[in-house]
């Protein structure tokens, strides 16, 4: 039973990554000039109740979301994060399993929604850049 627990959470990650290196490529492949993104806010009276905002402009937003792609699919870390998890797999290595487990779900868990957030960010960037040079829906 917990090995099916266990292939359910992984498909669910996997195809969650997916959706967002999918949403990602598709905006990469619309938004032909990213440099007309800059100077526009992110947030929009629309879609600023469906994504969490910050001060960023589009142009921040659509590089963020490119650069976080390539981690996705190459599995490759920054090495200051590399160093970090290593140091935090240290302190780990002192827990029991069953709250190796627990932190486990809740890391796939957070991993998941925040992918499932940048997944918005991305349609919503690229739905607005569609608007920006006139290409219906």
């Amino acid at each position: 039973m917990q090995s099916f627990i266990s292939q359910q959470q992984t498909n669910f990650l996997v195809a969650t990554m997916s959706k967002y290196s999918s949403a990602v490529k598709n905006m990469e492949q619309t938004v032909m000039l990213p440099s007309l993104l800059q100077d526009i806010p992110l947030e929009d009276q629309n879609e600023a109740k469906d994504v969490s905002v910050s001060s960023q402009n589009l142009y921040e937003c659509y590089i963020q979301l490119k650069y976080i792609k390539d981690i996705v699919e190459s599995g490759r870390l920054p090495l200051e994060d590399l160093k970090r998890q290593i140091n935090d797999a240290y302190d780990l290595e002192h827990e029991d399993e069953t709250n190796l487990e627990t932190l486990f779900y809740v890391h796939v868990k957070g991993l998941c929604a925040v992918l499932n957030t940048l997944t918005k960010k991305a349609n919503m960037l690229t739905s607005r850049y569609k608007d920006m040079i006139g290409i219906s829906l």
